[in-house]
């Protein structure tokens, strides 16, 4: 279209193209200035209530005046082609600057902080920008950031809306409650991509990483949110808190105005004293999100691997375990067993599971209703073994404060389910043995274990072994300690060396390794500490996700660590209780369950 004209002004080149709009640089001669006019793709413009609302719609984003915002100059129709006429911005867009490299920390937090406020603007004249993304937000010959394309994502998804026909939005940005074909959607959607965003100028990819729109669009439904310092270890540790607030999967959990992520940002760059990694030094994945777009493009960026950390090793310690052959009133000895000596012929009976099946529904993208329903099947299997030992589990070093994200409704279970007990069936398997030091007892809310003396660390773990596993549980303190701390084990070894991932009720957790008699705590800081972790006697979620070399560790839903180490590759799976103080620690266990991925 170069040389011709759209009312009074002449178009120069093509700036972008989209699914369902092109951009041109144009010429104003009334005013002597560049603009962007966005013409309407015909198929959407013959739509008669498009029509409609796009006079009204456009008229009222027009009148919607702020720095960061685009602003709208002119509409109108010419040969049958709808269009809007816009300020021109010389300075490309975000997607550009992500791709030469991430931002550091402080120009991430300065962008959010300019559009923010935009946000809330429009936020409060029940305008949903619906398609907020890297490639919708534009920068002026300054630098300034504005956000543009207010008017197309909301008139289009306004209309899709009355005629049934499709959710707008781009996969890799949308909010779970879009994603689901929510009607009411709010501010707190576009809060959401504004978060995404984030995480994406500081990682150089976002979140959730996909082949397919469909995949993305799932993980944003079911997926935890990585940490983002796996990706930057160089930022604050308060980022993790506010990006898991930001991407919470229930709306009601999030920022309820998108300027007070900004300001949490912004308080956090004010103390922030370490020194970041220069944008071009860090790695990146492309990013296919570029343009001028406004309706699905897909990111489809291979993830990358994630950074881990080593720490020097702790106390030895010694171990008890025994056979459950006979489910009578078994003593430990107590003395230590060498390596190699946890035996056992014997093995309980089996038992079977009913399945679960939980279901999703959710309307999706571009004019496709979709019914995903995911079914867990499970089946207890095999029995299970008890053990004492980790008396030199962990030191006691001075807590080191993490603030963490607010917990997501989130669940990632696949759908082979190997092993699971509720522990409704006494007969299940697992011991039942009591002495001076420890107890192990099926009750009828679930099953306890029970440390009664100081440094008695009771374990008790299944007869089957399994290599890369998910492992799950509800464990519930039922006395009071600080100090003390419960958890799951994975890969558990004939020489008894495992994989650790445990809590304590003051809201510390660890990840770790015990091997060739030697415990390794895997956070090279010791401790971390996390708000997600529900405090004294409350019940956590915890699982354990032993994946080829990679662990993590997530509570309530929450990824709050995650390390790497190539040492067990395979192993038993369980679950432990360690007391540190002398009134000793029971816990109760229910809802354990292993899934094995890629099923």
């Amino acid at each position: 279209m170069a040389g011709k004209t759209i009312a009074r002004y002449q178009i120069q080149s093509e700036l972008g193209r989209g699914g369902m709009a092109t951009v041109y640089l144009a010429y104003d001669p009334s005013f002597q200035r560049n603009v962007a006019i966005k013409v309407v793709s015909v198929n959407l413009q013959e739509n008669l209530i498009f029509r409609d609302r796009f006079e009204r719609e456009a008229r009222l984003i027009a009148k919607i005046e702020h720095p960061a915002i685009v602003p709208v100059y002119d509409f109108g129709e010419q040969d049958n082609q709808l269009y809007l006429v816009m300020r021109y911005m010389p300075g490309g867009v975000l997607t550009n600057r992500i791709k030469e490299g991430v931002l550091t920390f402080r120009e991430a937090t300065r962008i959010i902080s300019q559009i923010a406020p935009a946000l809330d603007a429009v936020h409060a004249q029940a305008i949903v920008h619906r398609d907020l993304k890297p490639g919708n937000i534009l920068f002026d010959g300054f630098g300034n950031a504005a956000i543009s394309d207010f008017g197309i994502a909301h008139l289009s998804a306004a209309t899709m809306d009355l005629t049934g026909s499709a959710i707008i939005g781009t996969p890799s940005y949308m909010s779970p409650e879009q994603v689901q074909g929510v009607a009411d959607l709010d501010g707190r959607s576009d809060t959401y991509a504004l978060g995404v965003i984030l995480f994406e100028m500081l990682a150089g990819r976002g979140p959730f990483q996909a082949a397919t729109a469909l995949s993305i669009a799932l993980k944003h439904l079911t997926d935890p949110i990585p940490s983002i310092r796996s990706f930057r270890p160089d930022l604050p540790v308060d980022v993790e808190f506010v990006l898991s607030k930001a991407l919470a999967k229930d709306r009601e959990l999030r920022y309820p105005r998108a300027s007070e992520l900004a300001l949490e940002l912004r308080a956090i760059a004010d103390t922030f004293q370490g020194s970041e990694t220069p944008a071009s030094s860090l790695a990146r994945t492309p990013n296919n999100n570029e343009g001028i777009a406004t309706e699905v493009d897909v990111d489809e960026e291979s993830r990358p691997a994630f950074h881990s950390s080593n720490a020097p090793g702790l106390e030895e310690p010694q171990a008890v375990t025994t056979s459950n052959s006979d489910r009578s009133q078994n003593l430990y000895t107590g003395k230590a067993v060498s390596p190699g000596s946890i035996g056992g012929s014997s093995r309980p009976e089996t038992r079977i599971k009913p399945s679960s099946r939980r279901k999703l529904n959710f309307a999706m993208i571009a004019g496709l209703g979709l019914l995903l329903v995911i079914v867990c099947g499970s089946l207890g299997l095999l029995g299970t073994w008890a053990g004492l030992g980790l008396s030199g589990l962990f030191g006691r070093p001075s807590p080191t404060p993490t603030p963490t994200p607010t917990a997501t409704q989130a669940s990632t279970i696949p759908d082979f389910v190997p092993f699971s007990d509720d522990f409704s069936n006494p007969l299940g398997g697992w011991p039942t043995i009591q002495d001076a030091q420890r107890a192990y007892s099926y009750q009828a809310e679930g099953y306890h274990i029970f440390a009664s003396q100081l440094n008695a660390k009771p374990w008790a773990k299944t007869s089957r072994q399994d290599g890369d596993v998910s492992i799950y549980v509800d464990a519930k303190p039922v006395t009071e300690s600080t100090l003390s701390y419960y958890g799951l084990l994975c890969r558990i070894q004939e020489d008894q060396s495992f994989y650790y991932f445990v809590v304590r009720s003051n809201g510390d957790y660890g990840i770790g390794k015990y091997k060739n008699d030697d415990f390794q705590l895997l956070f090279s800081e010791g401790w971390r500490r996390s708000d997600v972790i529900h405090q004294g006697m409350q019940t956590n979620r915890l699982r354990a996700d032993c994946v080829e070399n990679t662990l993590r560790f997530y509570v309530n839903n929450v990824l709050l660590g995650e390390v790497t180490d190539p040492d067990f590759i395979s192993g038993f799976s369980g679950m432990m209780v360690a007391a540190e103080d002398s009134q000793g620690i029971e816990v109760r266990f229910d809802n354990f369950l292993i899934t094995e991925p890629g099923q």
